[in-house]
């Protein structure tokens, strides 16, 4: 699963060059570096619900595109089982779904997910 993920995080870049690409990669690596900053006191659960409801957004504006059988499809089938108990719990999943309007907002405030 941590090859599929770290995989899923580079794809988006392999079609950027030289400068171009790594100038992307530093923008990006610093702006994740704030948002998980923030995460450092809330439980696994909750973030996983979260990053879940944030990239359910994202696919279903087809802003970002799950291919059958890529890296993050293959890590999301994998990751689904180990948290979707989280979704029967109504307060964490009302929670994790305005948390995951909050990223988005936050990372559009950065330029990102337009």
């Amino acid at each position: 699963m941590r090859t599929d993920l770290t995989r899923a995080c580079l794809e988006p870049f392999n079609d950027l060059v030289g400068k171009k690409q790594y100038a992307l990669l530093r923008r990006v690596e610093r702006i994740g570096k704030g948002v998980i900053a923030e995460w450092t006191d809330r439980p696994a659960l909750s973030l996983m619900l979260t990053l879940w409801y944030f990239v359910k957004d994202l696919t279903d504006r087809e802003v970002l595109i799950l291919w059958e059988g890529s890296a993050m499809a293959r890590a999301a089938d994998k990751l689904l089982p180990m948290f979707e108990h989280g979704f029967e719990q109504q307060k964490r999943d009302a929670s994790a779904q305005k948390q995951a309007g909050r990223l988005l907002a936050r990372l559009q405030a950065e330029g990102l997910y337009a």
